[in-house]
């Protein structure tokens, strides 16, 4: 017998493995909102994020693409009160909504209604989504271009967080657009029958 043979044999219950799957996922994607989450807390804590946006992002930026450069310098920096405020609320939801949506996930599912559940997976793309353009906002805002740059020095992190979490992200949209997909076929199927 091969051993392709005795894994095809082995009682496979489908359906628990996906809610394995899916639980892994949603706890990497707590983890994502507690990134988001303490990112803001340090900024809220220690103050002088949107005091302070101007300055930093004009010395940011120098090592950005001239595109951005330009983008952050005539756009973001002369606005830079209002952007610190949008990036603060937006980092807050993005971690407030990813820790939320996914804990009301894992203890909840069974007895959310389909329109619940509609709205939970609804929040986690939009969720997911807002931090992918905020990671890849940062990442070019940092000078990378693409996420294969080696770092400038050996003490450099191999890969950056910001090149991290849109992949991550990507992840998380991906698989809620299935979920959502799922729902949506599975409503259809009981109207039809």
């Amino acid at each position: 017998m091969s051993a392709n043979s005795q894994v095809a044999e082995l009682p496979v219950n489908q359906e628990a493995w996906v809610t394995r799957f899916l639980h892994g996922l949603l706890v990497v994607q707590i983890i994502v909102g507690f990134e988001f989450f303490w990112t803001v807390l340090a900024k809220l804590v220690r103050g002088g994020f949107v005091s302070g946006l101007a300055a930093d992002l004009k010395d940011r930026v120098k090592a950005a693409p001239s595109w951005y450069a330009s983008f952050a310098n005539h756009i973001v920096v002369p606005h830079a009160t209002l952007f610190g405020v949008l990036i603060i609320v937006g980092e807050m939801f993005v971690g407030v909504t990813m820790i939320v949506a996914a804990a009301v996930w894992l203890r909840r599912w069974q007895q959310i209604s389909l329109r619940g559940r509609y709205t939970l997976v609804t929040l986690i793309m939009l969720a997911a989504v807002s931090g992918l353009a905020m990671n890849v906002n940062y990442h070019i805002a940092n000078g990378a271009l693409n996420p294969w740059q080696i770092g400038t020095s050996v003490f450099d992190e191999g890969v950056d967080i910001n090149t991290v979490l849109p992949l991550i992200e990507l992840t998380i949209i991906g698989v809620m657009a299935s979920v959502f997909i799922f729902l949506r076929r599975g409503r259809e199927n009981t109207r039809h029958q």
